[in-house]
């Protein structure tokens, strides 16, 4: 009975035929997930570095973040044209401003850059008077002329010029963080417990959402219904991630994306977003972009 979809090869196998398949030389590297998977692979496409970030914006463009480089990558999904534009600083993670504008978390120095995508230009820098960690990624997010920055155990909030304004303790340090506009939460990735943490702007936890398959959990991102999608790594002697689906009100959770890597793909850095007009999920793991689509109904 088939079980695993190749999506090179746009063929479905059985287990077995599965195992003989990675034994060829020519399609050993070949993407794979289970057919019983919601929501499919339907493109993928390669970067000029590892990814650390990546952000969509309206009309298929998604922003990427790469890592220890200066520069952002634009890239458009309907003409599949890239661009780079040059920032002042080490690019750490991105947030979306407007339908046309995001804001850049810098390193040396540590600034904040705020880039207009559309006419490919930085608006200002703004200098941060903060410590930030010492992470290849560091999750941030902006909304009401305030920034939410990462910090070694909590949330740091800063106005526009880059004063610290207040701090939300959280205890422990976070994987990830995203904010859902519409319902004004924050979710947070609690590593040490494979939990995820639902709270309000002010640090009030709403819900916990725990479960033994997000003890991995990297990388989160809010769908077009509220719901929030969790991508985990295997361990690091596995190949295999998942994405979680967990319901707004942390009540139900399930697997949508199943995946297995091969030996050169095995990931360090990771991302998640939401393409909102296609409604696709993107992934980025290192240098590979990887877009995925609802199953058709039959």
């Amino acid at each position: 009975m088939p079980v695993h979809r190749c999506y090179e090869c746009s063929n479905v196998l059985c287990n077995e035929c599965r195992i003989n398949h990675d034994k060829l030389t020519d399609t050993e590297y070949h993407t794979f997930q289970s057919t019983n998977d919601k929501i499919l692979l339907n493109n993928k496409f390669e970067v000029s570095n590892k990814i650390s970030d990546m952000k969509a914006l309206p009309g298929g463009l998604l922003v990427i973040a790469l890592d220890y480089s200066n520069k952002l990558l634009i890239y458009s999904v309907s003409d599949k044209q890239q661009n780079e534009i040059k920032v002042r600083g080490m690019t750490r993670s991105i947030a979306i401003l407007d339908r046309d504008t995001v804001v850049v978390l810098l390193t040396r120095p540590n600034t904040i850059a705020i880039v207009d995508i559309r006419k490919r230009r930085v608006i200002p820098h703004v200098d941060l008077r903060l410590l930030l960690p010492p992470y290849l990624y560091i999750p941030m997010f902006y909304t009401d002329d305030q920034f939410y920055i990462s910090s070694l155990s909590g949330i740091t909030v800063t106005d526009m010029s880059g004063t610290k304004d207040r701090e939300i303790d959280l205890g422990f340090k976070q994987t990830d963080m995203c904010y859902d506009t519409k319902a004004a939460r924050i979710y947070c990735i609690d590593p040490t417990g494979g939990r995820l943490i639902c709270i309000d702007r002010s640090g009030n936890t709403i819900f916990t959402f725990t479960d033994t398959g997000l003890s991995n959990a990297h990388r989160l991102t809010i769908d077009n219904e509220g719901y929030v999608l969790i991508l985990c790594h295997g361990n690091y002697s596995e190949q295999n991630f998942t994405v979680y689906r967990i319901s707004p009100d942390g009540k139900s959770g399930e697997v949508i994306i199943t995946g297995k890597l091969n030996e050169s793909k095995r990931m360090r850095l990771s991302s998640i977003c939401i393409q909102e007009q296609s409604d696709e999920v993107v992934i980025g793991k290192e240098e590979t972009v990887y877009t995925y689509k609802k199953k058709r109904e039959n």
